[in-house]
Parts: structure tokens; sequence; C-alpha cells
């Protein structure tokens, strides 16, 4: 005869009902941090996305920038419903890593393609910032895979990805390595644009903006990683929606501000930005990069409209690039 069930662990059961508020309520404020800042920068969106050319860095920025909103608020449903059963859960967990992997996926192309406008179109640049780009998405995939539904008491609501094998932190550690040789790459290039022109406003932005992406993008993916090797199974993944809604939100402002410097009709505007571009004269190596780095990949001088003098100052920092 089996013994009877002893009563029930009243610190775990405190400690779960503790861990997952906890987890509920800093996925929620990093949604509210999304949903806020797309409302401060929606009237920048209007002018510098909707009312432009759609083109291939547009439908990047607009996938960055709509469907992250709308997974999170599958994801946030399936912290709150009561209704989704243990194999409902199970099975979402894998939509959960699929849809996250490619989101993120989504912002470190915006990246390289920014990279690559930079290098003057270079091939070699794209093809080993490719390379990374695909270790990390099928490395972070691979990682996803072995997640799965932190387990509930019944009686508590919410389908949460965990995990505990050595390839799950790879979802934060690979964008780690792609942004870091980005960075790096970023501030080599632009190094050369400085020495050679000066300090320039569009430069000044690029080079500040891809800063700021680094550390806070960094940071972010380094406190998840922190957090999957000390913290307790059921908050091991508690700042992954942190690191993709900041991701998301970085990219967001990191195109938006391109795109202020890039469109000409922008620069004696006095309207008010919540962006805050830097105003001024705009020399040749203003308007040639901007040209390219507001739609990202795009050829860096546009034949019909190219202005000789321009090309001829951007041509000389080109071929200075030992890259070409």
């Amino acid at each position: 005869m089996s013994a009877p069930a002893g009563p029930p662990d009243m610190a775990a059961i405190t400690a779960a009902i503790v861990h997952l508020n906890a987890g509920k309520y800093f996925q929620i404020a990093a949604f509210v941090m999304l949903i806020y800042d797309h409302m401060l920068t929606f009237s920048d969106e209007v002018e510098r996305i909707w009312k432009q050319k759609i083109s291939g860095a547009t439908i990047l920025f607009l996938l960055n920038r709509y469907l992250t909103p709308l997974q999170f608020i599958v994801i946030i449903n399936a912290f709150q419903d009561p209704s989704w059963t243990k194999e409902v859960c199970d099975r979402f967990v894998v939509f959960e890593g699929a849809s996250t992997a490619a989101l993120v996926g989504i912002c470190e192309l915006i990246m390289i393609l920014r990279v690559y406008a930079l290098y003057g179109q270079s091939k070699a640049v794209l093809a080993f910032l490719m390379l990374l780009w695909v270790v990390q998405i099928s490395v972070s995939a691979a990682g996803l895979h072995t997640g799965f539904a932190v387990p509930l008491p019944d009686f508590l609501v919410g389908c949460i990805l965990t995990g505990n094998s050595l390839l799950m932190p790879a979802v934060w550690v690979t964008p780690l390595i792609t942004d870091s040789c980005i960075f790096i790459l970023t501030v080599w290039r632009t190094r050369q644009y400085l020495t050679r022109s000066g300090k320039t406003p569009i430069m000044h932005i690029f080079l500040r903006d891809g800063a700021m992406y680094f550390f806070v993008i960094f940071l972010a993916n380094l406190l998840n990683t922190v957090f999957y090797f000390t913290a307790v199974d059921d908050l091991k993944a508690i700042g992954a929606s942190f690191s993709q809604l900041i991701t998301a939100t970085m990219i967001s402002r990191l195109v938006l501000n391109l795109r202020s410097i890039s469109d000409t009709k922008n620069v004696h505007s006095t309207y008010p930005s919540t962006l805050a571009p830097l105003r001024g004269v705009k020399t040749p190596e203003d308007t040639f990069v901007g040209r390219t780095l507001g739609s990202l990949g795009a050829e860096l001088v546009d034949p019909g409209t190219e202005d000789r003098d321009e090309k001829f100052a951007m041509e000389d920092v080109t071929t200075r690039s030992t890259w070409q």
C-alpha cells in the first residue's frame, strides 16, 4: 500500500507564484515600452517611411516594427489565458522560439545591410556578415528547439518558455558575437570617413546610433546569459522578452534617424522631432552616404542624380578601404 501524499510544499508554491508574477510583470512592462515608443515615433514614421518610396529596407523596417507587437500579443495571451492546456502550451513554446529567432534575425539583417552600405557594397564584408547571420539563426533555432514550457501547478496560469540545455543560451550568445563584429566594422569604417572628411552630421549619427545600439543590446543579451546560468529554472528566460523588444525598439529608432538625415527636405525643417536629428548644412559626404544608409543596402551612387564633386569626394574614401 502506497503512502498517502504529503502536504504541499508551501514554500515551493509561494516561490512559483512570485516567479510567475515577476515574469508576467516584466513581460508586460517591456511590451508597454515598445508600444509607448511606437506612439512617440509614429509621426516620424509617417514622414520618413510611409511618405517615401517603398524599398526592401522599408519592408524590413515594417516587419520589425509590426510583427513584433503582434507576436507579443499572442505571447501575453499565453501568459494570462487559463484555457490553454499543457499540450497547447508545449506546442506554443515552439512557435514562440521560432518567431523570436526570426524577428531578431530581421533586426540583425538590417544592421548587416547598414554596414554593407557603409563599406561601399563590399561583397567580402557582406559574405562575412551573412555567414555570421546564418550561423546565428541556425544555432539559435537549435537552442530554442531544446526549450520547453515551465511546469506549473494546475491552479497557476502561464505558458512560459525555459530550458536547461547548453544550447539554449545560444539565443543570446550568438547575437553578442554578431553585434560585436558589426560594431567593430562600423567603428573602423567610420574612422576612415572621419579621418578623410572630418566630423559630419551623418557620420556622427551613424557612429552614435551604432554605439548606442551595440551597448544596449549587448548588455541585454549578457544579462539574459547570466540569468540562464544562475537563476532557477522558471526564471532562466525572464529577460528574453525585454531583450527582443529593446532590440526591435533600437532598430526602429536607428532606421528613422538615418532617414531623417538622408531626406534632404528635412535638413532645414523646423518642426519638432521626437528623434531630434542633427540639423545643419550637409556636406557631399553626408548626401552621398545618406542616400545609401536611408535605404540600407541600396546603390551608393545613383548614376542619374549624383553630383560629380560628391562622387569623387567619396570615391577617395572608398578606395582606401582594404575590404574592396
